[in-house]
């Protein structure tokens, strides 16, 4: 599938078009879209450099369906989806793994980590009930703003796309923005974050760690479901994958 679907618990009319659109021809800076968060690309569609090394990410808005200008608008890269050629392949320790077959460019759209949306009490009992031989990986996307915090929970296991198959990596080559088309919902893309040559594996990073919480709890460290190790080989790695522990109630039972 291309983009995020709602999941249980997920009102479906958050997935409704919503999001104002302009009337430009041909989109530049002063276009209501652009001038709304500032703009995101370069016209070759990598992110423009201040995005690309940024440590806080800002809103990112693409050009959307009731916008007048043409598909080929310098402001709609992510709603295009997967351009370059990539491949799965088979990692004994890791699993399934994607890589590139031709070289990306530093701030390149590569994907998206797409799937369903669920509510919070979903992805905890999903969460809950997996298993280290479960090679799926729930990710919780916090985007801090003045309102408080908003939190998305994407599960790729029974719908999804290539992204589901990337792997973790402490030093990645990958980073994900959430960027938004039509709806309130965002798009989990993800961009290149340096130059990647033809063959390399592809990765991001999973998240904030709750490792150094997790050895310091008993009740976490027997479950199966936690401490899954990592094994990207990187001299930063810590061992192993992050996971938001919000999603694991150890004493709560599903039915």
């Amino acid at each position: 599938m291309k983009h995020n679907i709602p999941g249980p618990g997920i009102d479906k009319e958050k997935f409704l078009p919503v999001l104002a659109g302009c009337s430009c021809k041909k989109c530049a800076d002063g276009c209501p879209c652009v001038q709304r968060f500032g703009a995101s690309y370069n016209k070759d569609g990598t992110l423009q450099t201040q995005h690309l090394h940024s440590e806080g990410q800002k809103v990112m808005l693409e050009c959307n369906r009731n916008c007048s200008c043409f598909k080929s608008c310098v402001n709609r890269v992510v709603q295009h989806g997967v351009n370059s050629r990539l491949e799965l392949f088979w990692n004994s320790k890791k699993g399934h793994g994607v890589r590139t077959l031709e070289e990306i460019s530093p701030g390149a759209f590569v994907c998206e980590y797409a799937g369903e949306v669920l509510s919070y009490e979903e992805a905890q009992k999903r969460s809950s009930l997996q298993t280290k031989a479960d090679m799926n990986y729930i990710i919780t996307v916090n985007e801090f703003c003045r309102s408080g915090v908003i939190k998305t929970h994407v599960d790729p296991r029974y719908f999804g796309n290539i992204g589901r198959f990337l792997n973790h990596s402490c030093e990645p080559n990958l980073f994900m923005v959430p960027v938004r088309v039509d709806t309130e919902i965002p798009l989990l893309a993800l961009f290149a974050n340096r130059k990647i040559i033809v063959g390399e594996e592809l990765t991001f990073h999973y998240g904030i760690s709750s490792v150094s919480e997790s050895l310091n709890n008993s009740e976490l460290e027997g479950k199966d479901y936690t401490l899954l190790p990592c094994y990207c080989g990187s001299q930063t790695c810590l061992g192993y994958l992050p996971f938001d522990k919000s999603l694991f109630d150890v004493n709560k039972t599903f039915s």
